[in-house]
């Protein structure tokens, strides 16, 4: 029989095993504490004086918000970051604002806030200030309170604000409250520093207050004085009182027993009379003092209020007076804004439109006396260049008469006949004629053998009408020849002497 033995190696299997368990049990370890440490990591724990906001796919609208508590932030799809619960103090420098008489109040406030924890609230801080830093958010915190301290002083007057500042405060806290939790801020305090007003009307009711509580002040002295001076009184005459009984009984039992003492007796009774007379005498001249005291008080008191009350009505004059003198300034502002500043604006548009046709019409002007300056240059020229040519004419005229100078005189003369007729035709047209000269030749017949009898019958009219325009013809058209004639004028009809005969 054969027996097999086939080694097993039983141990090195087991060691190998063991190594792989050992392995397989280290990776499993240190994959759970990779993933355990990926959670702690990933798990936001939130410190008490700060908020976790959670922002992204929160399943809670835009952000979660979580205070004094912890949560998983999943990377990717979240993220957060926290909001700081520390308080700030906001100071609010309120100056001019208007109470409700229109007097304008300086209220210098401080006012502490904090990120609100209430739910809803904390969503409006993750919302609106989340980004923002301590200074944005007081910031926004200042404007949002300097207006609603500026709406509550309107609608309450300056001595509700003064008296009673709980009420005013109570009231600035809740309008300020209610506008910072649209924003995610709570009020925590409200502190109002000092109340003070341009007119000056705060610090005359503090004179009043002063003035009346030194004069109650006064009364009180005056009282006590008097009281401690009636005690006194009092004392000393009970102390008399038991003098002038021991006295009474001493004088009594001396009496008694001593009769000679009589007259001792009466005398001491007669002084103390005379004593108790002294002492109601000083009783009255005291009481007398005490009511002299009394009215000079009540004298001083009564004229302390009347000095305050005069102080009082001099500031409320004085701040009429510069209610009025604003409303004055006021109503001017507005009545130059209405009225001045459009008139300007009116009379400077005019004095430019005038201004631009004075520039036209200067310009117009230049343009037209440029005009007529050349057009009379023009004129001028032509004139000259029709002397010129008139000067060469008259002198070639001149040098063809050279022989017969008297020839161009006469040519020149009947050139300027016409012109001479039509002048003085124009110059007679509208005249009434009274007497009409006709100058005829004499002879009836006409063609060349009656020229020379025309010719000779036009010279007469010719040298009278020379003669008018102030010319003279030459000798070879004859001359006229004059004649004495008697005073008495000859009859219209017959013609006067033929002048203009060759002699």
């Amino acid at each position: 029989m054969i027996v097999l033995q086939i080694p097993t190696h039983s141990g090195v299997s087991g060691e190998g095993g063991l190594s792989t368990t050992v392995i397989l049990a280290l990776l499993a370890a240190l994959v759970g504490i990779v993933v355990l440490l990926s959670l702690i990591r990933l798990y936001r724990r939130c410190p008490s004086n700060k908020i976790l906001v959670i922002y992204g796919k929160t399943g809670r609208g835009v952000a979660k918000c979580i205070h004094g508590g912890a949560a998983f932030v999943w990377p990717v799809i979240q993220a957060s970051s926290f909001l700081d619960l520390e308080p700030f103090v906001v100071p609010i420098d309120l100056t001019s604002a208007l109470s409700q008489e229109n007097i304008r109040v300086s209220v210098p406030t401080t006012v502490t806030a904090a990120i609100s924890t209430e739910p809803g609230i904390m969503e409006n801080a993750a919302i609106r200030l989340l980004a923002l830093t301590r200074q944005q958010i007081q910031n926004q915190a200042q404007d949002i309170i300097l207006g609603q301290m500026r709406a509550v002083i309107a609608t309450m007057k300056i001595d509700d604000i003064n008296r009673d500042r709980q009420a005013f405060m109570a009231k600035v806290s809740e309008a300020v409250a209610v506008e910072l939790e649209k924003i995610g801020l709570a009020v925590i305090n409200v502190n109002i520093k000092d109340i003070e007003d341009e007119s000056g009307y705060l610090k005359a009711l503090g004179r009043k207050a002063a003035a009346e509580a030194i004069n109650q002040a006064n009364i009180d002295v005056s009282e006590q004085e008097r009281t401690g001076q009636i005690g006194v009184a009092e004392r000393q005459r009970d102390q008399r009182k038991a003098v002038s009984a021991a006295n009474a009984a001493a004088i009594i039992g001396e009496q008694t027993a001593l009769r000679d003492q009589r007259q001792q007796v009466a005398n001491l009774d007669a002084q103390a009379v005379q004593t108790e007379t002294e002492a109601n005498a000083r009783k009255a001249a005291f009481n007398a003092s005490q009511h002299v005291a009394e009215a000079e008080a009540r004298s001083k008191a009564e004229s302390a209020a009347r000095s305050a009350d005069g102080q009082i009505r001099v500031a409320e004059q004085k701040a009429q007076r510069e209610a009025e003198e604003a409303k004055a300034l006021r109503e001017q502002s507005r009545l130059k804004a209405e009225v001045v500043v459009p008139a300007e604006a009116a009379r400077n548009q005019v004095v430019i439109q005038s201004d631009a046709e004075k520039q036209l019409k200067t310009l117009v002007a230049e343009g037209e006396a440029n005009a007529i300056l050349l057009k009379m240059k023009a004129e001028a020229e032509g004139i000259r260049l029709i002397l010129d040519a008139k000067a060469k004419g008259y002198g070639s005229l001149i040098q063809a008469a050279a022989q017969d100078p008297q020839a161009a005189t006469t040519l020149l003369v009947i050139e300027k006949l016409t012109e001479v007729a039509r002048i003085q035709a124009e110059a007679i047209k509208n005249l009434p004629l009274e007497k009409v000269i006709v100058w005829d030749s004499g002879g009836s017949g006409s063609g060349l053998s009656d020229l020379g009898k025309r010719l000779v019958g036009v010279l007469p009219p010719m040298h009278q009408l020379a003669n008018m325009v102030g010319l003279e013809l030459p000798d070879f058209l004859g001359k006229v020849k004059m004649h004495h004639e008697p005073p008495a004028a000859p009859p219209a009809s017959e013609p006067p002497p033929a002048a203009g005969k060759r002699g």
